[in-house]
């Protein structure tokens, strides 16, 4: 009985040495992982905290002067081994339990602030301008050019009514001619009169057309035209990212018809009203941070910053001449629907024809020398605009009897006196209108790189925006030494291994 006993106390012992065993196995594995899951964490928590590090290494001249991030390039060159270090001495150097091992760092798919066409300054752009504009600001823009665009409108309505004139002269031509052949026996007479008629009209062929001496000033360039004798930066502009415009403008020529229709022809298509939703931040960006002709901070370098981004010359002087001949024609379009609405005008310019070609000329040349002279004379105004708006002033969007500055006899040599006003339009904001109604959206973008890249230039030799982060990949292995709670050895690696990946992006 008493063996019996002891058997059965033995067995006991061994079943609860061995329950023992189980809880302890048991406790050991819950305790091995919560220390594993904190562990994760805090590798976790140094991980992100190095990432937070690594942005705040961001080029502080690009971002002072533009808003604009992307990693400093002296710290791209040194971030794997500053980012590693970083990571040991949150984790390695800590005097608490966990045992951390922290591999190298790698840095993979760099994303510069030149890639994807310029989509990647693009969104910073539009990021940043989302709190900047008003909520407002989109929809009263529209309204500010709304008229403008109805003024464009009147173009097609403008070339209808000089074919409907010119064929009504042609008509008043050929019923001429049959009275002239019914009236044989006044042809004595009426070759007498011709020969007065010539005489007369030689005498009145002296007298000058305005238009030939104003189309002498467009000749010489725009900016001698608008500016005078002022001085103006004839610096280079170093376009590497944007795309240099090489086309010419052309003069109009108010002599000629066809060519003045040609003209006409194209203005109405860029009238269009363009889609300004996607735009917008981009083109109030580019009007705010960058200077322009009229603006009043001065700036060592580059001077006309705005007008390089909507024409897109190599150098300053050009830059400006294209934007003065753009905002000319924007104003002509508003300033012919006046003259064509003015029947003052129309009177005095059948006047001056009839007497630049002499009463006896085919009324067709008449007709045409009319409609060309209202065209010079709108045009004409429309330079006596584009000078106020350089010298900072303001214009009236649309032209009144009280507003109108020039006169058919000053348009030889485009002396008047101006009349600006103080609520209109501005320099400033005929540039925000080209930018609207450039044909190639993202090339604005191109060109605000280069523009950037060489003015941080001025502060930073080496800066180059084509070496600028603006994301990359950053890939990290951390690995964590088992804790062995109590002794036990558990049947899993003696490490356990985790890989941290990231990307980085402003």
């Amino acid at each position: 009985m008493i063996r019996i006993l002891r058997d059965e106390r033995g067995s006991m012992s061994i079943f609860l040495a061995s329950l023992f065993l189980v809880f302890l196995l048991l406790i050991s594995i819950c305790v091995e992982g919560v220390y594993l899951y904190v562990g994760k964490g805090k590798a976790m928590g140094a991980y992100m905290a190095g990432l937070s590090h690594t942005r705040g290494n961001y080029q502080k001249e690009l971002e002072e002067m533009y808003h604009v991030y992307g990693m400093d390039q002296r710290y791209r060159k040194e971030i794997e081994k500053d980012f590693t270090e970083k990571i040991k001495r949150s984790l390695e150097e800590s005097r608490d339990t966990f045992r951390f091992e922290v591999g190298n760092t790698q840095i993979s798919n760099d994303v510069f602030l030149t890639d994807e066409e310029g989509e990647v300054l693009k969104y910073q752009i539009r990021q940043f301008m989302k709190y900047q504009m008003p909520a407002d600001l989109l929809t009263a823009w529209k309204e500010k050019w709304k008229e403008k665009e109805e003024s464009g409108k009147e173009i097609p309505k403008i070339q209808e009514k000089m074919d409907k004139e010119e064929k009504e002269s042609k008509e008043k031509e050929e019923k001429m001619k049959e009275e002239e052949k019914k009236k044989e026996e006044e042809k004595k007479k009426e070759k007498t009169k011709k020969k007065k008629v010539k005489t007369q009209a030689k005498e009145e062929k002296k007298k000058e057309d305005p238009r030939t001496g104003f189309m002498g000033l467009l000749r010489q360039g725009s900016v001698s035209l608008v500016l005078g004798q002022k001085e103006v930066s004839s610096l280079s502009v170093p376009i590497e990212y944007g795309k240099k415009d090489e086309s010419e403008q052309k003069s109009w020529n108010f002599m000629e018809k066809e060519d003045s229709k040609n003209q006409m022809n194209e203005l109405s298509k860029k009238t269009e009203s363009p889609s300004l939703v996607s735009e917008f931040p981009g083109i109030m960006y580019g009007v705010q941070y960058f200077h322009n002709l009229t603006s009043k901070e001065k700036k060592e370098g580059l001077q006309y910053e705005v007008e390089y981004l909507i024409a897109g010359k190599d150098t300053e002087k050009d830059n400006l001449g294209s934007v003065f001949w753009r905002i000319i024609a924007l104003r002509f379009v508003t300033n012919i629907a006046y003259v064509y609405t003015n029947a003052k005008f129309q009177e005095e310019a059948m006047l001056l024809a009839t007497s630049i070609l002499g009463i006896t000329a085919m009324p067709t040349l008449i007709t045409v020398a009319k409609h060309l002279l209202l065209l010079a004379l709108a045009y004409g105004e429309s330079v006596i605009d584009v000078r106020n708006l350089a010298e900072g002033k303001k214009v009236p969007l649309l032209k009144s009897e009280a507003t109108w500055q020039l006169e058919f006899s000053q348009l030889a040599g485009l002396n008047c006196q101006r009349k600006p006003v103080e609520n209109g339009v501005s320099y400033k904001d005929y540039l925000g209108l080209l930018l609207v109604m450039q044909a190639e959206k993202m090339e604005k973008y191109k060109r605000m790189m280069d523009l950037m890249e060489a003015n941080v230039k001025q502060k930073l030799p080496d800066f180059k925006m084509n070496q600028t982060v603006a994301a990359c990949q950053m890939k990290l292995d951390i690995k964590l030494r088992k804790l062995a709670f109590g002794g036990m050895k558990l049947p899993t690696p003696a490490k356990q291994e985790w890989t941290f990946q990231r990307v980085v992006s402003y």
